[in-house]
């Protein structure tokens, strides 16, 4: 449960890419539900496909989301402990969202 003071975060999450939409959607899923599990807001966005600059472990193309989410530290550090768990990942970046309105965000 979230407790401490919530403060905007955007995490941008960069998978491997599969044909198979299912699996992609799935892992989307997770994360989606993974947050909203501990008492806070999401919203996710599926960019798609997007070729990368370089290779990264050995992909040259990755399905990009971002994740918007109301949290704390301690959420931050539970989600970094799934991603970094989790194989479909090859990069992510959580980043604090500045002078931000939450209401015009989530409503």
């Amino acid at each position: 449960m979230v407790t401490k003071e919530l403060q905007l975060y955007e995490l941008v999450v960069l998978m491997k890419f599969t044909t198979v939409d299912d699996a992609t959607q799935e892992r989307i899923d997770f994360y989606r539900d993974f947050i909203t599990e501990k008492g806070t807001q999401v919203m996710v966005k599926n960019f798609g496909k997007k070729s990368l600059a370089y290779p990264i472990k050995g992909f040259e193309s990755a399905t990009s989301v971002q994740i918007v989410y109301l949290g704390n530290d301690t959420l931050n550090r539970q989600i970094n402990t799934e991603l970094n768990r989790d194989e479909f990942i090859l990069r992510s970046l959580t980043t604090k969202l500045m002078d931000q309105n939450v209401a015009d965000i989530f409503f």
